[in-house]
Protein backbone atom coordinates (compact mmCIF):
# COMPACT_ATOMS: atom_id res chain seq x y z
CA UNK A 1 0.00 0.00 0.00
CA UNK A 2 1.40 3.39 -0.91
CA UNK A 3 1.92 6.04 1.75
CA UNK A 4 -0.79 8.14 0.06
CA UNK A 5 -3.33 5.31 0.23
CA UNK A 6 -2.40 4.61 3.85
CA UNK A 7 -2.71 8.29 4.73
CA UNK A 8 -6.16 8.44 3.08
CA UNK A 9 -7.29 5.29 4.88
CA UNK A 10 -6.16 6.59 8.27
CA UNK A 11 -7.83 9.91 7.60
CA UNK A 12 -11.20 8.35 6.86
CA UNK A 13 -10.87 5.92 9.76
CA UNK A 14 -10.26 8.88 12.08
CA UNK A 15 -13.36 10.60 10.70
CA UNK A 16 -15.34 7.38 11.19
CA UNK A 17 -14.11 7.08 14.78
CA UNK A 18 -15.14 10.66 15.53
CA UNK A 19 -18.55 10.01 13.94
CA UNK A 20 -19.12 6.83 15.95
CA UNK A 21 -18.25 8.56 19.22
CA UNK A 22 -20.59 11.42 18.36
CA UNK A 23 -23.47 9.01 17.59
CA UNK A 24 -22.98 7.13 20.85
CA UNK A 25 -23.45 10.32 22.84
CA UNK A 26 -26.66 11.48 21.16
CA UNK A 27 -28.98 9.93 23.73
CA UNK A 28 -27.15 11.32 26.74
CA UNK A 29 -25.88 14.74 25.70
CA UNK A 30 -27.49 17.68 23.88
CA UNK A 31 -26.13 18.52 20.43
CA UNK A 32 -23.20 20.98 20.53
CA UNK A 33 -23.99 24.62 19.92
CA UNK A 34 -23.01 26.18 16.60
CA UNK A 35 -20.35 28.21 18.38
CA UNK A 36 -18.60 24.93 19.28
CA UNK A 37 -18.10 24.01 15.61
CA UNK A 38 -14.40 23.99 14.82
CA UNK A 39 -12.22 22.76 12.00
CA UNK A 40 -9.22 20.63 12.82
CA UNK A 41 -6.86 22.03 10.24
CA UNK A 42 -5.91 25.24 8.46
CA UNK A 43 -5.09 25.70 4.77
CA UNK A 44 -4.81 29.27 3.58
CA UNK A 45 -5.36 30.56 0.02
CA UNK A 46 -2.36 31.81 -1.93
CA UNK A 47 -4.23 34.94 -3.01
CA UNK A 48 -7.58 36.31 -1.86
CA UNK A 49 -9.63 39.40 -2.77
CA UNK A 50 -13.06 40.27 -1.44
CA UNK A 51 -15.92 40.94 -3.84
CA UNK A 52 -19.70 40.84 -4.19
CA UNK A 53 -19.40 37.48 -5.94
CA UNK A 54 -16.56 35.08 -5.15
CA UNK A 55 -15.00 32.55 -7.51
CA UNK A 56 -12.26 30.06 -6.72
CA UNK A 57 -9.06 29.15 -8.53
CA UNK A 58 -7.07 25.91 -8.24
CA UNK A 59 -3.55 25.81 -9.72
CA UNK A 60 -0.58 23.42 -9.36
CA UNK A 61 1.67 26.05 -7.81
CA UNK A 62 4.03 23.37 -6.50
CA UNK A 63 5.05 20.15 -8.17
CA UNK A 64 6.31 18.13 -5.23
CA UNK A 65 4.58 16.57 -2.25
CA UNK A 66 6.14 16.06 1.14
CA UNK A 67 4.23 13.09 2.51
CA UNK A 68 3.86 12.89 6.30
CA UNK A 69 5.24 9.95 8.22
CA UNK A 70 2.34 7.62 8.99
CA UNK A 71 2.90 4.85 11.55
CA UNK A 72 -0.55 4.52 13.10
CA UNK A 73 0.43 5.76 16.55
CA UNK A 74 -0.71 9.37 16.20
CA UNK A 75 -2.91 11.55 14.06
CA UNK A 76 -1.00 12.21 10.80
CA UNK A 77 -0.12 15.82 9.97
CA UNK A 78 -1.36 17.35 6.70
CA UNK A 79 0.41 16.73 3.42
CA UNK A 80 2.83 19.55 2.70
CA UNK A 81 3.23 20.78 -0.87
CA UNK A 82 5.05 23.97 0.04
CA UNK A 83 8.78 24.52 -0.34
CA UNK A 84 11.12 26.20 -2.76
CA UNK A 85 9.95 24.34 -5.86
CA UNK A 86 7.45 26.85 -7.21
CA UNK A 87 6.02 25.88 -10.61
CA UNK A 88 6.59 29.14 -12.45
CA UNK A 89 4.19 28.49 -15.34
CA UNK A 90 1.32 27.69 -12.99
CA UNK A 91 2.15 30.77 -10.93
CA UNK A 92 1.73 32.78 -14.16
CA UNK A 93 -1.63 31.07 -14.76
CA UNK A 94 -2.78 32.13 -11.28
CA UNK A 95 -1.71 35.73 -11.95
CA UNK A 96 -3.65 35.60 -15.23
CA UNK A 97 -6.81 34.84 -13.26
CA UNK A 98 -6.10 37.79 -10.99
CA UNK A 99 -5.54 40.05 -14.01
CA UNK A 100 -8.82 38.98 -15.62
CA UNK A 101 -10.75 39.73 -12.42
CA UNK A 102 -9.05 43.11 -12.13
CA UNK A 103 -9.96 43.98 -15.74
CA UNK A 104 -13.59 42.96 -15.20
CA UNK A 105 -13.86 45.00 -12.01
CA UNK A 106 -12.43 48.05 -13.79
CA UNK A 107 -14.77 47.67 -16.78
CA UNK A 108 -17.75 50.07 -16.37
CA UNK A 109 -19.89 47.99 -18.75
CA UNK A 110 -19.22 44.51 -17.32
CA UNK A 111 -21.04 43.79 -14.01
CA UNK A 112 -21.79 47.47 -13.26
CA UNK A 113 -22.03 48.26 -9.54
CA UNK A 114 -20.78 44.77 -8.69
CA UNK A 115 -17.34 43.28 -8.17
CA UNK A 116 -15.76 39.85 -8.46
CA UNK A 117 -13.65 38.41 -5.68
CA UNK A 118 -11.49 35.30 -5.66
CA UNK A 119 -9.74 32.70 -3.53
CA UNK A 120 -6.78 30.99 -5.21
CA UNK A 121 -5.43 27.74 -3.79
CA UNK A 122 -2.53 25.41 -4.54
CA UNK A 123 -3.44 21.87 -5.69
CA UNK A 124 0.18 20.72 -5.76
CA UNK A 125 -0.75 18.83 -8.96
CA UNK A 126 -2.31 15.98 -6.99
CA UNK A 127 -5.93 14.80 -6.55
CA UNK A 128 -5.78 14.53 -2.75
CA UNK A 129 -4.36 18.03 -2.30
CA UNK A 130 -6.80 19.29 -4.93
CA UNK A 131 -9.53 17.89 -2.71
CA UNK A 132 -8.09 19.76 0.26
CA UNK A 133 -7.99 22.96 -1.79
CA UNK A 134 -11.64 22.82 -2.84
CA UNK A 135 -12.85 21.95 0.67
CA UNK A 136 -10.90 24.91 2.05
CA UNK A 137 -12.34 27.08 -0.71
CA UNK A 138 -15.86 26.18 0.34
CA UNK A 139 -15.07 27.48 3.82
CA UNK A 140 -14.12 30.98 4.88
CA UNK A 141 -10.73 32.60 4.36
CA UNK A 142 -9.77 31.46 7.85
CA UNK A 143 -10.98 27.93 8.40
CA UNK A 144 -10.92 28.30 12.16
CA UNK A 145 -13.63 30.98 11.88
CA UNK A 146 -15.52 29.37 9.03
CA UNK A 147 -19.07 30.38 8.30
CA UNK A 148 -19.74 26.89 6.91
CA UNK A 149 -20.63 25.76 10.42
CA UNK A 150 -23.83 27.81 10.30
CA UNK A 151 -24.21 29.33 6.82
CA UNK A 152 -23.98 28.35 3.17
CA UNK A 153 -20.87 29.00 1.11
CA UNK A 154 -20.67 32.17 -0.96
CA UNK A 155 -18.58 30.43 -3.65
CA UNK A 156 -20.31 30.71 -7.06
CA UNK A 157 -17.87 28.91 -9.40
CA UNK A 158 -14.36 27.46 -9.61
CA UNK A 159 -11.61 27.83 -12.20
CA UNK A 160 -9.67 24.54 -12.23
CA UNK A 161 -8.15 22.12 -12.07
CA UNK A 162 -5.11 21.36 -14.22
CA UNK A 163 -4.90 17.57 -14.59
CA UNK A 164 -7.92 15.44 -15.42
CA UNK A 165 -7.40 13.30 -12.30
CA UNK A 166 -7.62 16.40 -10.12
CA UNK A 167 -10.71 17.67 -11.95
CA UNK A 168 -12.47 14.34 -11.47
CA UNK A 169 -12.01 14.58 -7.68
CA UNK A 170 -12.82 18.30 -7.44
CA UNK A 171 -15.87 18.09 -9.69
CA UNK A 172 -17.39 15.28 -7.66
CA UNK A 173 -17.13 17.39 -4.52
CA UNK A 174 -18.51 20.53 -6.13
CA UNK A 175 -21.46 18.81 -7.77
CA UNK A 176 -22.81 18.01 -4.29
CA UNK A 177 -23.20 21.78 -3.86
CA UNK A 178 -24.21 22.28 -7.53
CA UNK A 179 -21.26 24.60 -8.01
CA UNK A 180 -19.99 24.81 -11.62
CA UNK A 181 -16.29 24.55 -12.43
CA UNK A 182 -14.40 25.44 -15.62
CA UNK A 183 -11.15 23.62 -16.27
CA UNK A 184 -8.37 25.25 -18.25
CA UNK A 185 -6.29 22.09 -18.88
CA UNK A 186 -8.25 18.87 -18.17
CA UNK A 187 -8.81 17.26 -21.55
CA UNK A 188 -9.80 13.64 -20.77
CA UNK A 189 -12.85 12.63 -22.82
CA UNK A 190 -14.22 10.92 -19.71
CA UNK A 191 -15.15 14.32 -18.25
CA UNK A 192 -17.73 14.89 -21.00
CA UNK A 193 -20.08 12.46 -19.24
CA UNK A 194 -22.85 14.74 -17.98
CA UNK A 195 -24.29 11.97 -15.80
CA UNK A 196 -21.07 11.71 -13.79
CA UNK A 197 -19.92 15.34 -14.03
CA UNK A 198 -23.06 17.51 -14.31
CA UNK A 199 -21.37 20.76 -13.23
CA UNK A 200 -18.13 20.40 -15.22
CA UNK A 201 -17.15 22.77 -18.07
CA UNK A 202 -13.85 23.35 -19.85
CA UNK A 203 -12.22 25.79 -22.24
CA UNK A 204 -9.68 23.22 -23.45
CA UNK A 205 -10.96 20.86 -26.15
CA UNK A 206 -11.84 17.31 -25.18
CA UNK A 207 -9.38 14.66 -26.33
CA UNK A 208 -12.16 13.30 -28.52
CA UNK A 209 -11.50 16.26 -30.81
CA UNK A 210 -7.75 15.78 -30.66
CA UNK A 211 -7.91 12.18 -31.85
CA UNK A 212 -10.22 13.22 -34.68
CA UNK A 213 -7.70 15.91 -35.68
CA UNK A 214 -4.77 13.46 -35.56
CA UNK A 215 -6.71 10.93 -37.63
CA UNK A 216 -7.37 13.60 -40.25
CA UNK A 217 -3.69 14.58 -40.22
CA UNK A 218 -2.61 10.98 -40.89
CA UNK A 219 -5.04 10.72 -43.78
CA UNK A 220 -4.04 14.11 -45.17
CA UNK A 221 -0.40 13.05 -45.54
CA UNK A 222 -1.31 9.48 -46.58
CA UNK A 223 0.43 8.03 -43.52
CA UNK A 224 -1.18 4.59 -43.55
CA UNK A 225 1.36 2.52 -41.59
CA UNK A 226 2.14 4.08 -38.21
CA UNK A 227 3.26 3.20 -34.70
CA UNK A 228 1.48 4.29 -31.52
CA UNK A 229 3.15 5.16 -28.22
CA UNK A 230 1.25 6.21 -25.11
CA UNK A 231 1.71 7.01 -21.44
CA UNK A 232 0.57 4.70 -18.66
CA UNK A 233 -2.32 6.88 -17.42
CA UNK A 234 -5.93 7.79 -18.14
CA UNK A 235 -4.90 10.39 -20.68
CA UNK A 236 -2.85 7.93 -22.75
CA UNK A 237 -5.37 5.13 -22.37
CA UNK A 238 -8.45 7.11 -23.41
CA UNK A 239 -6.61 8.92 -26.23
CA UNK A 240 -5.23 5.71 -27.73
CA UNK A 241 -8.64 4.06 -27.51
CA UNK A 242 -10.22 7.07 -29.22
CA UNK A 243 -7.65 7.10 -32.04
CA UNK A 244 -8.20 3.38 -32.72
CA UNK A 245 -11.92 4.07 -32.94
CA UNK A 246 -11.37 6.94 -35.40
CA UNK A 247 -9.05 4.86 -37.61
CA UNK A 248 -11.34 1.84 -37.72
CA UNK A 249 -13.08 2.75 -40.97
CA UNK A 250 -10.01 4.29 -42.65
CA UNK A 251 -7.02 2.97 -44.59
CA UNK A 252 -4.64 3.74 -41.69
CA UNK A 253 -3.18 0.71 -39.89
CA UNK A 254 -1.11 0.41 -36.72
CA UNK A 255 2.24 -1.33 -37.01
CA UNK A 256 2.46 -1.56 -33.22
CA UNK A 257 1.06 -0.06 -30.00
CA UNK A 258 3.35 0.37 -26.99
CA UNK A 259 2.97 1.86 -23.50
CA UNK A 260 5.67 3.75 -21.60
CA UNK A 261 5.48 2.23 -18.09
CA UNK A 262 4.91 4.29 -14.97
CA UNK A 263 7.13 4.31 -13.06
CA UNK A 264 9.57 4.07 -15.92
CA UNK A 265 11.40 0.79 -16.32
CA UNK A 266 14.68 0.72 -18.23
CA UNK A 267 14.20 -2.81 -19.56
CA UNK A 268 10.67 -2.04 -20.74
CA UNK A 269 12.00 1.08 -22.47
CA UNK A 270 14.66 -0.95 -24.29
CA UNK A 271 11.98 -3.40 -25.44
CA UNK A 272 9.93 -0.53 -26.91
CA UNK A 273 13.02 0.83 -28.66
CA UNK A 274 13.68 -2.61 -30.14
CA UNK A 275 10.12 -2.72 -31.52
CA UNK A 276 10.52 0.76 -33.03
CA UNK A 277 13.87 -0.09 -34.65
CA UNK A 278 12.60 -3.32 -36.18
CA UNK A 279 9.36 -1.81 -37.51
CA UNK A 280 8.99 -0.50 -41.06
CA UNK A 281 6.72 2.29 -39.79
CA UNK A 282 8.63 5.55 -39.61
CA UNK A 283 5.69 7.67 -38.39
CA UNK A 284 4.90 7.39 -34.66
CA UNK A 285 1.88 8.93 -32.92
CA UNK A 286 2.55 9.63 -29.24
CA UNK A 287 -0.01 10.39 -26.51
CA UNK A 288 2.13 11.29 -23.52
CA UNK A 289 3.19 14.16 -21.30
CA UNK A 290 6.70 15.55 -21.01
CA UNK A 291 7.05 13.67 -17.72
CA UNK A 292 6.18 10.38 -19.44
CA UNK A 293 8.62 10.97 -22.29
CA UNK A 294 11.66 12.32 -20.42
CA UNK A 295 13.08 9.01 -19.09
CA UNK A 296 12.17 7.16 -22.28
CA UNK A 297 13.91 9.75 -24.46
CA UNK A 298 17.13 9.32 -22.48
CA UNK A 299 17.26 5.69 -23.61
CA UNK A 300 15.98 6.51 -27.09
CA UNK A 301 18.70 9.10 -27.70
CA UNK A 302 21.40 6.77 -26.33
CA UNK A 303 20.55 4.34 -29.14
CA UNK A 304 20.92 7.13 -31.70
CA UNK A 305 17.58 6.51 -33.45
CA UNK A 306 16.84 9.18 -36.06
CA UNK A 307 14.45 9.62 -38.95
CA UNK A 308 11.25 9.00 -36.95
CA UNK A 309 8.45 11.37 -37.89
CA UNK A 310 6.78 12.09 -34.54
CA UNK A 311 3.11 13.12 -34.38
CA UNK A 312 2.92 14.62 -30.89
CA UNK A 313 -0.20 15.07 -28.79
CA UNK A 314 -1.27 18.31 -27.11
CA UNK A 315 0.65 18.13 -23.77
CA UNK A 316 3.87 17.16 -25.53
CA UNK A 317 3.92 19.35 -28.61
CA UNK A 318 4.54 22.57 -26.65
CA UNK A 319 6.83 21.05 -23.99
CA UNK A 320 9.68 23.55 -23.79
CA UNK A 321 11.76 21.08 -21.79
CA UNK A 322 12.64 19.42 -25.12
CA UNK A 323 13.62 22.60 -26.95
CA UNK A 324 17.37 22.20 -26.30
CA UNK A 325 19.65 21.68 -29.28
CA UNK A 326 20.53 18.15 -28.11
CA UNK A 327 16.98 17.03 -28.90
CA UNK A 328 16.77 18.29 -32.48
CA UNK A 329 18.38 15.28 -34.25
CA UNK A 330 15.84 12.98 -32.60
CA UNK A 331 12.69 15.10 -32.33
CA UNK A 332 13.15 17.74 -35.04
CA UNK A 333 10.30 17.84 -37.54
CA UNK A 334 7.70 16.65 -35.01
CA UNK A 335 4.20 17.88 -35.73
CA UNK A 336 1.08 17.93 -33.61
CA UNK A 337 -1.86 19.81 -32.17
CA UNK A 338 -1.41 22.32 -29.38
CA UNK A 339 -3.83 24.45 -27.41
CA UNK A 340 -4.61 27.54 -29.42
CA UNK A 341 -2.56 30.47 -28.23
CA UNK A 342 -4.11 33.84 -27.61
CA UNK A 343 -3.14 37.39 -26.79
CA UNK A 344 -3.48 38.97 -23.34
CA UNK A 345 -2.39 42.56 -23.80
CA UNK A 346 -1.75 43.53 -20.16
CA UNK A 347 -0.30 40.26 -18.90
CA UNK A 348 3.39 41.17 -19.14
CA UNK A 349 2.90 44.48 -17.31
CA UNK A 350 0.73 42.85 -14.64
CA UNK A 351 3.27 40.10 -13.93
CA UNK A 352 5.90 42.75 -13.19
CA UNK A 353 3.74 44.23 -10.43
CA UNK A 354 4.05 41.03 -8.39
CA UNK A 355 7.01 41.54 -6.07
CA UNK A 356 7.87 41.09 -2.37
CA UNK A 357 7.62 44.81 -1.61
CA UNK A 358 4.02 44.91 -2.76
CA UNK A 359 3.14 41.56 -1.14
CA UNK A 360 5.37 41.40 1.96
CA UNK A 361 3.23 38.77 3.69
CA UNK A 362 2.69 36.47 0.72
CA UNK A 363 4.78 33.30 0.97
CA UNK A 364 4.29 32.44 -2.72
CA UNK A 365 5.74 35.77 -3.84
CA UNK A 366 8.75 35.17 -1.60
CA UNK A 367 9.18 31.75 -3.23
CA UNK A 368 8.97 33.37 -6.66
CA UNK A 369 11.98 35.51 -5.80
CA UNK A 370 13.84 32.55 -4.36
CA UNK A 371 13.16 30.54 -7.52
CA UNK A 372 14.19 33.33 -9.89
CA UNK A 373 17.12 34.86 -8.04
CA UNK A 374 18.25 32.29 -5.48
CA UNK A 375 17.90 34.85 -2.73
CA UNK A 376 15.37 35.89 -0.12
CA UNK A 377 13.95 39.42 0.33
CA UNK A 378 13.19 38.43 3.93
CA UNK A 379 16.05 36.10 4.93
CA UNK A 380 15.62 33.82 7.90
CA UNK A 381 17.10 30.70 9.39
CA UNK A 382 14.44 28.71 7.52
CA UNK A 383 15.34 29.82 3.98
CA UNK A 384 19.13 29.96 4.48
CA UNK A 385 19.40 32.03 1.30
CA UNK A 386 21.40 35.20 0.74
CA UNK A 387 19.42 38.43 1.10
CA UNK A 388 18.20 40.61 -1.76
CA UNK A 389 16.15 43.77 -2.06
CA UNK A 390 12.95 42.33 -3.54
CA UNK A 391 13.06 45.03 -6.20
CA UNK A 392 15.09 43.13 -8.80
CA UNK A 393 13.80 43.50 -12.37
CA UNK A 394 11.69 40.61 -13.64
CA UNK A 395 12.39 41.69 -17.22
CA UNK A 396 15.99 40.62 -16.82
CA UNK A 397 14.92 37.05 -16.10
CA UNK A 398 14.37 34.74 -19.07
CA UNK A 399 11.95 32.64 -17.02
CA UNK A 400 8.82 30.61 -17.57
CA UNK A 401 7.03 33.12 -15.33
CA UNK A 402 7.68 36.09 -17.62
CA UNK A 403 7.27 34.15 -20.90
CA UNK A 404 4.15 35.77 -22.35
CA UNK A 405 5.06 35.33 -26.03
CA UNK A 406 2.50 32.61 -26.72
CA UNK A 407 0.08 32.10 -23.82
CA UNK A 408 -1.93 28.89 -24.18
CA UNK A 409 -2.98 27.57 -20.76
CA UNK A 410 -2.88 31.15 -19.43
CA UNK A 411 -5.19 32.17 -22.28
CA UNK A 412 -7.57 29.36 -21.28
CA UNK A 413 -7.60 30.67 -17.71
CA UNK A 414 -8.35 34.14 -19.07
CA UNK A 415 -11.27 32.83 -21.16
CA UNK A 416 -12.66 30.85 -18.22
CA UNK A 417 -12.82 33.92 -15.96
CA UNK A 418 -14.53 35.94 -18.68
CA UNK A 419 -17.00 33.09 -19.29
CA UNK A 420 -18.08 33.33 -15.64
CA UNK A 421 -18.24 37.14 -15.80
CA UNK A 422 -20.38 37.14 -18.96
CA UNK A 423 -22.71 34.51 -17.46
CA UNK A 424 -23.06 36.49 -14.24
CA UNK A 425 -23.63 39.67 -16.22
CA UNK A 426 -26.45 38.02 -18.21
CA UNK A 427 -27.97 36.70 -14.99
CA UNK A 428 -28.08 40.20 -13.49
CA UNK A 429 -29.80 41.57 -16.63
CA UNK A 430 -32.75 39.22 -16.13
CA UNK A 431 -36.16 40.98 -16.30
CA UNK A 432 -38.65 39.95 -13.56
CA UNK A 433 -41.39 37.81 -15.05
CA UNK A 434 -39.21 36.82 -18.00
CA UNK A 435 -36.65 34.74 -16.19
CA UNK A 436 -35.64 31.11 -16.85
CA UNK A 437 -36.53 29.72 -13.44
CA UNK A 438 -39.75 28.65 -11.74
CA UNK A 439 -42.73 30.88 -12.64
CA UNK A 440 -40.44 32.85 -15.00
CA UNK A 441 -38.52 34.19 -12.04
CA UNK A 442 -34.99 35.60 -11.97
CA UNK A 443 -32.18 35.01 -9.53
CA UNK A 444 -31.92 37.47 -6.65
CA UNK A 445 -28.80 39.58 -7.12
CA UNK A 446 -28.02 39.48 -3.39
CA UNK A 447 -28.62 35.73 -3.09
CA UNK A 448 -27.46 33.97 -6.26
CA UNK A 449 -27.27 30.20 -6.12
CA UNK A 450 -24.44 28.49 -8.05
CA UNK A 451 -26.90 26.33 -10.00
CA UNK A 452 -28.58 29.51 -11.27
CA UNK A 453 -25.22 30.74 -12.55
CA UNK A 454 -24.66 27.37 -14.23
CA UNK A 455 -27.86 27.84 -16.23
CA UNK A 456 -26.42 31.02 -17.74
CA UNK A 457 -22.98 29.45 -18.13
CA UNK A 458 -24.52 26.71 -20.26
CA UNK A 459 -26.10 29.36 -22.50
CA UNK A 460 -23.21 31.87 -22.63
CA UNK A 461 -21.81 32.94 -25.98
CA UNK A 462 -19.24 35.71 -26.45
CA UNK A 463 -16.12 36.57 -28.39
CA UNK A 464 -12.68 37.28 -27.04
CA UNK A 465 -9.83 38.33 -29.34
CA UNK A 466 -11.98 37.27 -32.31
CA UNK A 467 -12.53 33.76 -30.91
CA UNK A 468 -15.97 32.42 -30.09
CA UNK A 469 -16.44 31.02 -26.60
CA UNK A 470 -19.41 28.85 -25.67
CA UNK A 471 -20.20 25.37 -24.31
CA UNK A 472 -22.12 22.44 -25.76
CA UNK A 473 -24.52 20.24 -23.84
CA UNK A 474 -21.57 18.26 -22.40
CA UNK A 475 -19.79 21.39 -21.13
CA UNK A 476 -17.16 21.19 -23.88
CA UNK A 477 -15.97 24.28 -25.73
CA UNK A 478 -15.47 24.86 -29.45
CA UNK A 479 -12.34 22.90 -30.43
CA UNK A 480 -9.49 25.03 -31.75
CA UNK A 481 -5.92 23.73 -32.08
CA UNK A 482 -2.75 25.25 -33.44
CA UNK A 483 -0.78 22.88 -35.65
CA UNK A 484 2.78 23.09 -34.36
CA UNK A 485 5.99 21.99 -36.09
CA UNK A 486 9.34 21.54 -34.32
CA UNK A 487 11.92 23.37 -36.43
CA UNK A 488 15.60 24.16 -35.95
CA UNK A 489 16.31 27.63 -34.60
CA UNK A 490 19.36 29.83 -35.25
CA UNK A 491 21.29 28.28 -32.34
CA UNK A 492 20.40 24.71 -33.30
CA UNK A 493 17.65 24.54 -30.70
CA UNK A 494 14.04 23.58 -31.35
CA UNK A 495 11.49 26.29 -32.08
CA UNK A 496 7.74 25.67 -32.00
CA UNK A 497 6.36 27.10 -35.25
CA UNK A 498 2.66 27.42 -36.07
CA UNK A 499 1.96 25.84 -39.47
CA UNK A 500 -1.82 25.63 -39.42
CA UNK A 501 -5.05 25.41 -37.50
CA UNK A 502 -7.76 22.91 -36.63
CA UNK A 503 -11.02 24.87 -36.54
CA UNK A 504 -13.92 22.97 -35.03
CA UNK A 505 -16.45 25.52 -36.30
CA UNK A 506 -15.76 24.61 -39.94
CA UNK A 507 -17.62 22.00 -41.98
CA UNK A 508 -16.33 18.43 -42.30
CA UNK A 509 -13.39 18.39 -44.68
CA UNK A 510 -12.55 22.02 -43.99
CA UNK A 511 -11.50 21.83 -40.34
CA UNK A 512 -7.81 21.18 -41.08
CA UNK A 513 -5.90 24.17 -42.46
CA UNK A 514 -2.21 23.36 -43.10
CA UNK A 515 0.57 25.54 -44.53
CA UNK A 516 2.56 22.66 -46.01
CA UNK A 517 5.28 24.87 -47.50
CA UNK A 518 6.20 26.06 -44.01
CA UNK A 519 6.75 22.59 -42.52
CA UNK A 520 10.16 21.08 -41.82
CA UNK A 521 10.00 17.31 -41.54
CA UNK A 522 12.04 14.70 -39.66
CA UNK A 523 15.65 14.48 -40.82
CA UNK A 524 15.47 18.17 -41.79
CA UNK A 525 13.58 17.17 -44.96
CA UNK A 526 11.28 19.48 -46.89
CA UNK A 527 8.89 16.70 -47.94
CA UNK A 528 6.60 14.55 -45.83
CA UNK A 529 7.56 10.97 -45.04
CA UNK A 530 5.96 8.09 -46.91
CA UNK A 531 5.10 5.70 -44.09
CA UNK A 532 4.03 2.35 -45.42
CA UNK A 533 5.45 -1.02 -46.32
CA UNK A 534 3.55 -2.52 -49.24
CA UNK A 535 3.21 -6.09 -48.02
CA UNK A 536 2.39 -5.35 -44.39
CA UNK A 537 0.02 -2.60 -45.50
CA UNK A 538 -1.87 -4.95 -47.86
CA UNK A 539 -2.06 -7.59 -45.13
CA UNK A 540 -3.46 -5.04 -42.70
CA UNK A 541 -6.10 -3.86 -45.18
CA UNK A 542 -7.20 -7.45 -45.85
CA UNK A 543 -7.57 -8.09 -42.13
CA UNK A 544 -9.61 -4.91 -41.78
CA UNK A 545 -11.85 -5.95 -44.65
CA UNK A 546 -12.41 -9.39 -43.13
CA UNK A 547 -13.32 -7.94 -39.75
CA UNK A 548 -15.84 -5.60 -41.38
CA UNK A 549 -17.19 -8.33 -43.66
CA UNK A 550 -17.87 -10.88 -40.92
CA UNK A 551 -18.78 -8.50 -38.10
Amino acid sequence: MTSLALFSLLYFLSVLTLTDSSLSSISTEPPPAASKCTLLNSFQPGFVVQGDYVIGGIFPLHYNLKMPVVNGTYRPPPINCNGHRLFLRAFRWAQTMRLAVEEINQNPVMLPNHTLGYKIFDSCRYPLTGQRAVLSMLNGVNEENSSMCTNASSLLAVIGASGSGQSIVVSRILQSFRIPMISYASSCACLSDRQKYPTFFRVIPSDDYQVKAIAQLLLHFNWTWVGLLRGDNDYGRFAAKGLLRELQETKVCLAYQEMIPLPYNHQAGLRIIKVMRSSTANVVVVFATAGDMTPFLRDYMTHNITGIQWVASEPLVTASVFSGREYYPYLGGAIGFGIKKGHISRLGDFLQTVNPKRYPDNVLVHELWESLYGCSPFPSSVTQMPPCSGQESLLEQNSAYMNTSSPRIAYNVYKAVYAIAHSLHNLLLCQPGRGPFQNNSCAQSNNIHPWQLQHYLQEVNFQIAGEEVDFDSKGDSVPYYDIINWQRGPQGNIEFVNVGLFDGTKAVGEKLLIQEDGIMWAGHQSEASCSHCVFTFIRCQLLKFCRLRWR
